[in-house]
């Protein structure tokens, strides 16, 4: 089964590349919800890979999943897979 993960780090000039927020979602209609958001089709025909988020995407990230991104980071969303 896939899912959505979004995590979170320091831009680039910070020079701390450590991993600062991240966040699964649970729930297949819930990462229906976000794959649509993000890219306008189902989770089962996303990419492999990451995303960078827009500022946009991750105030409706945060309205959808009732979570507080922290500011001054960099979202990315990618999928993973549950064993």
């Amino acid at each position: 089964m896939r899912y959505l993960l979004i995590s979170g780090f320091y831009p680039d000039d910070k020079k701390d590349d450590s991993l600062q927020f991240e966040l699964d979602i649970d729930g297949s209609e819930l990462n229906e919800k976000v794959a649509q958001l993000i890219e306008s089709k189902p989770l089962a025909e996303m990419e492999p890979g990451e995303l960078l988020l827009n500022e946009s995407q991750v105030t409706a990230l945060s309205e959808i999943l009732g979570v507080r991104f922290p500011a001054g980071l960099e979202y990315f969303i990618g999928t993973c897979a549950k064993q």
